[in-house]
């Protein structure tokens, strides 16, 4: 449509897009009328001849109710060469009949409908290997005339905000996570399939346009998603807005996210769009936002993990929302400025998890227990096992108040010793028998252990405290662990503590604990940006 050249109503133009363009689909038989309500409502207010206005389109056969996630993937490659021929054959038909159904009335209208059921009748047959389920919208066949074409140009939606526990029955979120595991774990909200089953139904080079809950872009379970979209499509844009909801009565926080259907490719950008004023002014006024570019091979390269055995890295997620929609200017300043200046942690040091005992209450050793087994000191090496035991950075292993328990030796080596005694006390306990412990040549030993001179908890709470250890230390699990690689021990720990790490880890760590405490994982660790110790 040309606005110059053509000569068309506001309501001619309206009812064209209605009958030609927009497609619809929702699993409420009520949310499908109220959506050709609302069409024939937006026609109406712009009829300006005498009378009423026109009774809206037939669109029963564009506007469908079902389950838009469980029939199979729509896209053209999963067809076999006897449906493609079929749907081909039938595109031109289908269209036409159903073009001619939205204006029919009376008899002809019943005679249009049962004519399009059997063309989608023989489409089904036609995909009798893989049929949909019952309930379920088989977009191949109620859209056949725009599958033989690649697809739909654009999919929008606001899909249904709906946690994974409250996903139900459970038979039904196996069916999904089965179905999209490229994109979803079981862990995934309900939204995270429809961003999947969107690019499915697009076209190569289509539009995928969401409003949608913004957790994915920092939660756990988003990772897959992430990885799903930077290898099959291309994130233009996520814009969030740092004043308003898009739905005043949802109360999430939402984005919109603009992403294309094609190939990854690593020099293809995504613009983190924060808006700092109302939607459409915003919009308008660049002074009225911030916009953070990152491409694709960036985007990729900071939610690689560590390397496992083999050396290969795998895509573990990144706080997409936490560092380029939420962190505050001065952090995007210095990492853009300083660059020069900056490393990777885990380029300067070598970075581990604490000690995994499977029996805390066994092998962590109390002065009290030290003293009724007559323990050996041989056998007990100092343990930071909380940040509570320390008030200072900078900690003397022989103040802290536990133990290790550590040995290497078989039971026959120890006879006499107070650490056999507390061996064969432990196992009148059970602890022998834990799966944690039971795999083990030794159950009770945790095999050599290098001690580590930095670490930092797991779980943070207010501030995250690298603690120092001159003459180095054990830690459990609840700590990592850093050894600078370089001569720069003091001033790794002193850059580790600093300010601008504290609000670094507070952008790439996790706010999912109960309390408001901030989980950083290992690798989130060891991919920390801080400045260069050198």
């Amino acid at each position: 449509y040309n606005v110059v050249q053509d000569s068309k109503s506001l309501y001619d133009l309206k009812l064209q897009i209605i009958e030609r363009n927009l497609y619809g689909a929702d699993i409420d038989r009520f949310a499908v009328n109220i959506a050709m309500l609302r069409l024939w409502l937006s026609l109406s207010i712009e009829y300006d001849d005498p009378g009423d206005p026109p009774p809206l389109p037939n669109l029963d056969f564009k506007i469908v109710c079902g389950d838009s996630l469980l029939g199979p993937d729509p896209s053209p490659d999963n067809y076999g060469d006897l449906f493609r021929h079929q749907v081909n054959s039938v595109a031109e038909r289908l269209a036409d009949l159903k073009a001619r159904f939205q204006n029919a009335i009376g008899g002809d209208k019943d005679d249009l409908r049962r004519e399009i059921e059997g063309v989608q009748s023989d489409l089904s047959d036609a995909l009798a290997d893989s049929p949909a389920p019952k309930n379920a919208v088989d977009w191949r066949v109620r859209f056949g005339e725009v599958f033989a074409k690649g697809g739909f140009d654009i999919a929008v939606a606001n899909p249904p905000y709906v946690r994974q526990e409250q996903i139900k029955p459970n038979s039904y979120k196996d069916k999904l996570a089965a179905q999209f595991a490229d994109a979803v774990v079981k862990r995934s909200d309900l939204y995270c399939y429809f961003y999947a089953r969107g690019l499915e139904l697009l076209r190569d080079g289509g539009m995928h346009l969401f409003v949608c809950s913004n957790s994915w872009l920092d939660v756990g379970y988003g990772a897959k998603l992430q990885e799903y979209l930077l290898e099959n499509a291309h994130v233009r844009a996520i814009y969030e807005s740092a004043i308003e909801r898009q739905f005043s009565t949802a109360q999430i926080n939402t984005i919109v996210s603009v992403i294309e259907k094609t190939s990854g490719n690593d020099s293809g950008k995504t613009r983190f769009v924060s808006l700092r004023d109302k939607f459409e002014i915003a919009l308008a006024n660049p002074d009225a936002r911030r916009e953070i570019t990152k491409t694709r091979g960036e985007l990729m390269e900071s939610g690689l993990g560590s390397p496992n055995a083999r050396g290969q890295r795998k895509y573990v997620g990144d706080k997409w929302g936490g560092k380029y929609l939420h962190g505050p200017d001065i952090y995007h300043h210095i990492l853009k400025e300083y660059t020069d200046k900056m490393v990777r942690l885990g380029d300067i040091a070598t970075v581990k998890r604490g000690i995994t005992t499977g029996a805390n209450e066994f092998f962590y050793l109390t002065p009290e227990r030290i003293a009724k087994f007559d323990i050996e000191p041989k056998y007990r090496r100092p343990v930071m096992t909380t940040p509570q035991e320390s008030r200072s950075i900078a900690v003397d292993p022989t103040t802290l108040p536990k133990r290790l328990f550590m040995c290497h030796e078989d039971k026959e080596a120890l006879t006499g010793t107070g650490a056999l005694a507390y061996i064969e006390w432990g196992e009148g306990q059970g602890y022998h028998r834990r799966r944690s412990v039971a795999s083990r040549r030794r159950w009770y030993d945790l095999g050599e252990r290098d001690t580590t001179q930095l670490a930092m908890n797991y779980v943070i709470d207010t501030t995250a405290r690298t603690y120092y250890f001159q003459d180095g230390c054990l830690f459990p699990n609840v700590f990592h662990t850093a050894q600078s690689n370089e001569n720069h021990l003091s001033q790794l720990c002193g850059v580790l503590n600093s300010t601008f790490v504290q609000l670094v880890i507070n952008l790439s760590g996790r706010a999912n604990l109960g309390g408001g405490a901030l989980k950083l994982e290992l690798y989130e660790f060891e991919g920390l940006k801080i400045a260069n110790p050198a």
